[in-house]
């Protein structure tokens, strides 16, 4: 059979519309695509955090400074499959294309590289409800993660969340269980999840294990000093804090995503600066290992804020505050996870607290090639196709560059079930 081609444009839609339909995590972020992000410019951008006030007292006009952070995000992730005329050559149509199982297998592992990555954006959420270890099995035991969105001042809107399938299965078993009826019902018989606590529910493969490191139980963990506090003009544009503790053993591994609490350092209502019923949770950005004699420098998020503190600064401490108190030298330091001890991620989040950036790539100088980018995703993906003289192999490719980062932490919070 002669080779027969449709155009260019044609092979990247069908590329882009097969991944997107393939997605779970990659629709639930803020997908944006940046031209303008280039190897001149390190493949980096920059993500603005906004201000934060409040309320003044009486009639004066109290005027307070804005201030306004930003975290950076690297786009530099680059992807793509290809594949040898032999799985093409009897492609005559958009709708044959659309169909050919080889194709939706080569957007599969395109969209299913996006998801995997999305999720380690997850580690980086402070918070966590729940008793670790333990499958979700109730509306009721999900329903505890949207609490503590709101506790967070979390948008009640673009909220979703991601468990495995066995959490998935006794979620609608036990909905399926009760009396429910109309949309749900239907959602149900389909092998969906309803909306619940206006979070959309997703099911899917790509939950992550966090395995801690070796680190020892509590009271062996300690604060090394009593002036770990910080002003939030100076951690505005930081992604962690240095938290400085002690008796550590020498050797023992401390993993990004673990999560801690800090005795007597409560967690504080960011709206009132109401000291909240339950510690602060910080999680660890990246490894440390305890150094000769035990100590360990834990880079943290979020930053140790206490409102009313910083002398000219009390106004936007207060306005930023995350933390009661400052902790005491000698507090004790506890993990949510036994060490060495896997647990998967279960997480909730509002949209913005994850940016999903796709850049488009350079045309190539031979060959044929186009391009197209999805405007809900910000995914672009680049179609060349090309022959080689010495083989006589005709190749169809498809390239992405793409990058993520969690720009705002404190929009999401991980979550686990309860014991029975």
């Amino acid at each position: 059979m002669a080779n027969s081609f449709l155009n260019a444009k044609e092979y990247a839609n069908v590329m882009l519309m097969l991944l997107k339909n393939q997605l779970v995590m990659g629709r639930l972020v803020d997908g944006k695509f940046r031209n303008q992000v280039t190897d001149e410019n390190g493949l980096q951008i920059y993500v603005k955090r906004p201000p934060r006030f409040i309320a003044g007292d009486g009639a004066p006009l109290d005027a307070q400074p804005v201030v306004t952070g930003s975290t950076s995000l690297s786009v530099n992730r680059y992807r793509n499959v290809h594949i040898s005329i032999g799985d093409l050559e009897a492609v005559q149509s958009w709708n044959a294309l659309m169909k050919s199982e080889t194709m939706k297998s080569a957007a599969s592992t395109l969209a299913h590289d996006v998801d995997l990555y999305l999720h380690q954006q997850l580690l980086k959420f402070p918070s966590h409800v729940g008793t670790v270890g333990q499958t979700v099995k109730t509306p009721a035991q999900f329903n505890k993660v949207h609490t503590r969105l709101m506790d967070q001042s979390v948008p009640n809107m673009d909220l979703s969340a991601v468990v495995t399938f066995e959490d998935g299965e006794l979620i609608r078993g036990s909905l399926l269980a009760g009396y429910i009826d109309g949309i749900n019902r239907n959602a149900l018989q389909k092998v969906k999840i309803p909306v619940l606590s206006e979070i959309d529910l997703y099911a899917t493969q790509h939950v992550r294990n966090l395995t801690p490191g070796t680190r020892v139980a509590a009271a062996t963990t300690l604060v090394d000093g009593a002036t770990q506090i910080s002003d939030y003009v100076d951690v505005k544009d930081a992604d962690y804090s240095i938290l400085h503790v002690d008796t550590a053993t020498e050797g023992h591994t401390y993993k990004a995503g673990e999560i801690f609490t800090i005795a007597d350092v409560y967690a504080v209502n960011p709206r009132s600066n109401d000291t909240l019923p339950y510690l602060r949770q910080f999680v660890i950005m990246e490894d440390a290992v305890a150094l000769a004699g035990g100590d360990v420098d834990l880079k943290i998020f979020p930053h140790i804020i206490v409102g009313g503190t910083g002398g000219a600064e009390a106004d936007t401490n207060t306005a930023f505050a995350t933390c009661s108190v400052t902790p005491a030298d000698d507090a004790i330091v506890t993990f949510a996870q036994a060490a060495s001890t896997a647990d998967l991620v279960r997480a909730a989040w509002h949209k913005q607290a994850i940016q999903l950036v796709s850049a488009r790539l350079a045309t190539p100088m031979s060959d044929t090639s186009s391009f197209a980018t999805d405007p809900e995703t910000g995914i672009s993906i680049r179609y060349w196709r090309g022959s080689d003289i010495s083989t006589g192999a005709h190749i169809h490719r498809w390239d992405m560059i793409y990058g993520a980062g969690c720009v705002d932490p404190m929009l999401g919070a991980r979550f686990s079930g309860a014991s029975a």
